[in-house]
C-alpha cells in the first residue's frame, strides 16, 4: 500500500526522515546508506548516514532503492475498461474500428470505474505522475480529486469550435490543458486554436503525430487506406487543410512545435522530422509497446537521442497495451535498443517526463524544494550501476512502495 503521510488537519504536519540502502537523487546520482527527510510534502534535506534527530520519525524501508516516482507522461485512463477488448491483431485501421464500437458499447459507469482502476494500478507501480489524454467530462473531478500529480488533457478530434477550453494550472502538481488528437483526425483550423489557447498560459500542449504509416500516406496524398476509413464514416476531410508535408513537417506549418509541446509516438518520423523537432525544442514520448503491437515497429530511438530529443515514455492505453507499468515499458525499451544506457533510460522514465508535463521544479529528482513523491524499490544490488541496471530490467523481488 502507498504511504501516504499528509497530515489531514494540516497542523504541525511531522517531519519524516526515509531511509534507504540507496538513493537515487536522479539517473546521474546514487548515494549508499542514504536518506531523504521530507516535510510538509517537500523534500527539505538529502544526504548520508541517520538524517534525522531522535525525536523525529523515521522509516527505513530497507538495503534496496529510493528513488524519484515514475512519470506515464502519456496515458489514456478512461480507455482502461477496454483491456483486452479491442482488435489488436489486425493492423491500425481495424484497431481504431474496434476501439470505436467498444467504447461506445461501454456504460460511463464502466469507464469511471476503468479510470479508477487505472490509477491505482499506475500508483501500485510506481507511477505517481501522470500525462492523461481524456475525452469525457465525467474524468476531470475524479482526476482532480485523485493521489496522482500530473496533466489531464482534454482531447479534440474533428473540427467542432462550438466547445469550451478549459485550460488551467489548478496547483502545483495538477494541471488541465489540451491536446490536438493527431493532425490527420483534428482541423487545421481547431488544432491552432488548442495551441494558442494553451500558449499564454505556458502550459504544455500534446498531440500524436507520425503513429502510423496510414496517417503519413494520407497527409501527404490525401489518399490511402485512412482516407477510405474516413469516406467509410462519411466524415468531411475538408477542413484538414493538406499541404503535401509529412505529419511533423505540417505540424509546424500549422506553428504547433514549440518547447510545450509535448509530440507522442513518431514511429514513422525520419533524420529530418528529428531535426525539426529537435530546433523547436519539442518534447517526445515514446510509447514503445503499444507501437510494437499496433504497428510492429518502433521509432528510430537511438537517432532520436543523437539528434538531441529530449525523450520521455508512456504506456498508451490498456486498449492497446497489457499493464500502465512503466517499469514494463523501460525494460521492453531497453531490450530493444541495447545501446542505450540506464542512465537515459532512467532519465526518460523520471525528470524528462516531469519536464515535459511542465513540472520540472517539482518531480524527477529528489533534491530539497522538491514535492515527495517517491518510490522504494527492494533491489539487491552492490553498486551504483547494478542499482540502475536492476530499475531498468524490472529486477527486484518484491512490492513497488509508493511514498507521497
Amino acid at each position: 500500500m502507498p504511504l501516504n503521510h499528509k497530515n489531514q488537519n494540516n497542523v504541525n504536519p511531522p517531519t519524516i526522515t526515509h531511509k534507504a540502502g540507496w538513493v537515487l537523487i536522479d539517473p546521474w546520482h546514487i548515494m549508499r546508506d542514504g536518506f531523504v527527510k521530507v516535510e510538509s510534502g517537500k523534500i527539505v534535506d538529502v544526504g548520508q548516514g541517520r538524517g534525522g534527530s531522535s525525536s523525529e520519525q523515521m522509516i527505513d524501508h530497507g538495503p534496496g532503492v529510493l528513488m524519484p516516482c515514475l512519470v506515464n507522461a502519456h496515458t489514456h485512463l478512461e480507455l482502461s475498461a477496454l483491456k483486452n477488448l479491442t482488435n489488436t491483431n489486425s493492423g491500425f485501421i481495424a484497431w481504431v474500428q474496434s476501439l470505436i464500437e467498444k467504447k461506445n458499447q461501454c456504460s460511463e459507469k464502466n469507464l469511471l470505474a476503468g479510470f479508477f482502476a487505472g490509477i491505482k494500478d499506475m500508483v501500485d507501480s510506481g507511477s505517481i505522475v501522470v500525462g492523461d489524454i481524456a475525452g469525457l467530462e465525467l474524468s476531470r473531478q475524479p482526476f482532480l480529486e485523485s493521489n496522482v500529480s500530473g496533466v489531464r488533457f482534454r482531447e479534440y478530434l474533428g473540427a467542432d469550435f462550438n466547445l469550451s477550453f478549459d485550460c488551467e494550472k489548478i496547483k502545483s502538481d495538477k494541471t488541465i490543458s489540451l491536446a490536438g488528437h493527431a493532425p490527420h483526425t483534428t482541423s487545421s483550423d481547431l488544432l491552432v486554436k488548442l495551441k494558442s489557447v494553451t500558449t499564454p498560459y505556458c502550459l504544455p500542449f500534446s498531440l500524436h503525430l507520425a503513429e502510423s504509416i496510414d496517417e503519413v500516406e494520407f497527409l501527404t496524398s490525401g489518399k490511402g487506406a485512412w482516407a477510405d476509413f474516413l469516406d467509410q464514416r462519411k466524415i468531411d476531410t475538408s477542413a484538414i487543410k493538406l499541404t503535401g508535408a509529412g505529419p511533423v513537417k505540417y505540424a509546424d506549418q500549422l506553428g504547433l512545435l514549440d518547447d510545450k509541446t509535448l509530440a507522442v509516438h513518431l514511429v514513422f518520423a525520419k533524420k529530418q522530422d528529428f531535426q525539426i523537432l529537435s530546433e523547436k525544442k519539442v518534447n517526445v514520448c515514446l510509447c514503445p509497446r503499444s507501437n510494437m503491437l499496433l504497428h510492429k515497429q518502433l521509432p528510430d530511438v537511438p537517432l532520436m537521442l543523437k539528434s538531441g530529443l529530449k525523450l520521455c515514455l508512456g504506456t498508451d492505453s490498456l486498449a492497446s497495451n497489457d499493464s500502465l507499468s512503466l517499469f514494463d515499458e523501460m525494460k521492453f525499451l531497453s531490450q530493444s535498443f541495447s545501446g542505450i544506457s540506464a542512465k537515459d533510460v532512467i532519465a526518460m522514465a523520471t525528470i524528462n517526463g516531469a519536464a515535459a508535463l511542465g513540472f520540472k521544479d517539482q518531480f524527477g529528482r529528489l533534491t530539497p524544494g522538491r514535492m515527495a513523491k517517491m518510490i522504494y524499490l527492494p533491489v539487491n544490488a552492490d553498486n551504483a550501476n547494478s542499482i540502475r541496471e536492476s530499475v531498468v530490467a524490472g529486477d527486484f523481488s518484491g512490492k513497488i512502495r509508493s511514498i507521497y
